[in-house]
């Protein structure tokens, strides 16, 4: 099961980063969301994915989907009997590393989901 993580104000920065790509004008930004939705679906059944390159571990139990240059921070929610995960946020990604404000942001709303 794939979640989105929810922060103090009710928001969750996820659902907020997807859409923004789905209204989008940009044919790339479209192209883009679709990846995205093949490599969820993916994970959501398999539990891994067919290119293992796609998931990297950041800082502290917070991982990443690598769709394309997209990057969804997640973590894995603790005590769920079926594996869920949450997606923190997401960004495009535009240096080799993942940024450090981008680590934690991710930490942060995770934190704020936890706590809710």
């Amino acid at each position: 099961m794939i979640e989105a993580a929810r922060v103090s104000d009710g928001t969750y920065p996820c659902d907020d980063f997807l859409r923004g790509l789905e209204g989008s004008k940009r044919k790339k930004d479209r192209e883009r969301l679709a990846v995205i939705l093949i490599v969820l679906e993916d994970y959501a059944y398999r539990r891994e994915l067919i290119f293992p390159r796609e998931i990297n571990n950041l800082k502290d139990g917070i991982r990443e989907l690598k769709p394309d240059k997209v990057r969804l921070p997640f973590f894995d929610v603790p005590g769920s009997k079926v594996g869920a995960i949450r997606l923190t946020h997401g960004f495009v990604k535009g240096t080799q590393k993942a940024p450090r404000g981008e680590i934690l942001k991710a930490l942060w709303v995770r934190r704020e989901d936890l706590a809710s």
